[in-house]
């Protein structure tokens, strides 16, 4: 628990002054609300007293309704200021969690996304965070105004009649037991149901995303099989909660009733005995209404609670995962500039996954000059993808196998890294917006592109044909993650955001593996012109891809079989000669 305190407090003393504010304003409130009973003790006793003539004290009478008049007034505009004071901050803490665990989660690297499925962290997000609002605001609210009212109540009450205080006490602490136990198994089946909900959205975000599998494999039975289990569970656990709830709640609600059964009897025998007045009972039992209320708000008090510090672990969970201390500091542009003036050079480079021993990468060496094309070429799991996220860091190498301008590349931040290196890889992901917003995405200042610019671009990406052939041509939706385009279409639109911004070396992951021949010989010939990058390196299957490499490296089994100029290459006896005979062979 204190670590999830050490946590919101980080937040909640940003709006110090706003709770200063609403602490003096619940204050007066619980001041104004005991106040107003004993005017109404002073006009009872004024009628029962002087009942023959009254009219005589008519005057004194009108003052003491006027001044509760005035009260009851004045209590709703200080209640309401208290809450504004209290509500605000909660929201305005729900918001800077939400940006700063965005922030946190474009920090994360990629061994933490394999672990969190993207639905349990929306969940998180959207779902867990509800609780640390209400901590903040309505929680924040009511533990100030219970403490309040518990002091200021039962001393007005202890003044009237200190016996008759002592007997309503045993009840109100009975009530509070049995509520904190029923809370105690609410807040376990919360915390259940929170991770099942997580599931639940996991589940259907993956099958949101995979929807044309389940169409192709015809799985609707299955999946909704599936789904009905999540929901379910979520369904079991709901009403559980609910069922506990709907035995406090009617608990809560007639602790009212209870103390009045109580005042009436007690007290009536009091007045009967002449040891109480009318006045005297009526105020008690205002008193007691009073002190149902905050003792109502302790039950839910001790649920919000709970679930804030159920949702505090979840979210905590992300914050606290670690980052490099490096990537928080950025280089100066004017320092990256020209760094890649020396190229970048591998050496040695061995690379294992986490958790495995077996390594994917071995004895890798090699170097990227300016205004250089380097290619690379391989069988599938031969470590060419690894091999790019290595250079992009997207994976963290070991010290002394990639530099920099001559700089190791664990010197410089992640960002610094893909300012100079950008990626385009097989796994394309466009935005669910326009195609002209999907293309200025790759772009750093957008407002200087201008149409020619884009209209270049665009015929360079092989994409000036099919774009005049939609309806709404660059204003054209996409749809979720491009499912309006085709596999080669959406290669495309990949490549013309990463050509919006000059970069030293462009990467290409087998990107053109979804266009035609005619297509690729197209696209080449433009990527080969390097209008915004310096230098290139190409990763293909197809040895046509990297016939004008000026150097082409051959992948197999993790290390580095064969090295050259596609002339080389053909000439000798090796797997770039047997790839180059079948695919001849092929066309």
């Amino acid at each position: 628990m204190i670590p999830q305190l050490k946590f919101i407090f980080g937040y909640l003393k940003q709006h110090k002054f706003s709770y200063i504010a609403g602490v003096f304003f619940i204050i007066l409130t619980n001041l104004i609300s005991v106040t107003i009973p004993e005017y109404l003790k002073l006009s009872i006793d004024l009628i029962s007293k002087y009942s023959v003539s009254l009219q005589d004290n008519q005057s004194q009478l009108f003052r003491y309704l006027l001044i509760m008049l005035l009260l009851a007034i004045s209590i709703v505009f200080v209640r309401a200021l208290s809450r504004i004071f209290f509500f605000n901050p909660g929201r305005a803490i729900e918001y800077k969690i939400k940006n700063d665990l965005f922030a946190k989660l474009t920090q994360l690297q990629k061994d933490y996304y394999d672990k969190n499925p993207t639905g349990g962290i929306i969940s998180r997000i959207q779902n867990d965070i509800n609780g640390v609002r209400l901590i903040c605001g309505f929680g924040m609210m009511q533990m100030f105004n219970i403490a309040t009212a518990l002091s200021l109540t039962p001393y007005k009450m202890w003044q009237l009649s200190p016996q008759l205080t002592l007997y309503i006490v045993v009840p109100i602490l009975i009530v509070f037991v049995i509520i904190r136990i029923g809370m105690h198994f609410v807040t376990r089946n919360m915390r259940t149901r929170m991770v099942a909900l997580q599931n639940l959205s996991s589940f259907v975000v993956s099958s949101l995303s995979g929807i044309d599998i389940i169409k192709g494999f015809n799985l609707f039975d299955w999946n909704v099989a599936k789904l009905n289990q999540h929901n379910s569970r979520m369904l079991k656990l709901s009403l559980r909660i609910s069922f506990f709830r709907s035995f406090l709640m009617p608990v809560l609600q007639n602790l009212e009733n209870i103390l009045k059964i109580i005042i009436l009897s007690i007290g009536g025998y009091y007045v009967i005995n002449a040891g109480f007045t009318i006045g005297e009972l009526t105020a008690f039992m205002a008193y007691s209404a009073l002190l149902s209320m905050p003792i109502m708000g302790l039950g839910w008090l001790t649920t919000i609670i709970q679930t804030g510090l159920v949702g505090l672990t979840s979210i905590e969970t992300i914050i606290s995962q670690k980052t490099d201390k490096i990537d928080l500091v950025r280089s100066p542009k004017s320092e990256l500039s020209g760094l890649f003036n020396a190229g970048i050079e591998v050496k040695n480079l061995k690379y294992s996954y986490p958790g495995s021993a077996t390594p994917v990468l071995k004895d890798i060496s090699f170097t990227i000059m300016p205004d250089q094309t380097v290619g690379i070429l391989g069988k599938i799991g031969s470590g060419k993808t690894t091999l790019v996220n290595c250079l992009n860091r997207y994976f963290s190498v070991p010290d002394g196998s990639i530099f920099v301008g001559g700089k190791d590349i664990n010197s410089f931040s992640r960002a610094d890294i893909r300012h100079i290196v950008r990626t385009v890889s097989q796994d394309v992901f466009l935005f669910s917006d326009t195609i002209l917003c999907n293309i200025l995405f790759g772009a750093e200042n957008e407002e200087e592109i201008t149409q020619e610019i884009t209209e270049r671009i665009v015929f360079e990406a092989a994409l000036k044909d099919e774009i005049d052939r939609f309806p709404n041509e660059y204003e054209t939706m996409i749809g979720e993650r491009g499912i309006m385009l085709s596999g080669g279409q959406k290669q495309r639109i990949s490549l013309a955001r990463s050509m919006m911004a000059p970069h030293d070396l462009l990467i290409l992951d087998n990107v053109l593996s979804a266009v035609d021949n005619e297509t690729e010989r197209f696209l080449l010939k433009h990527i080969m012109k390097r209008r915004t990058a310096r230098s290139l390196l190409i990763v293909s299957h197809r040895v046509q891809a990297l016939e004008e490499a000026d150097l082409i490296l051959v992948l197999d089994e993790g290390r580095i079989a064969d090295s050259g100029t596609h002339k080389e290459l053909i000439n000798q006896p090796g797997l770039y000669y047997e790839t180059w005979c079948l695919q001849e062979q092929g066309k």
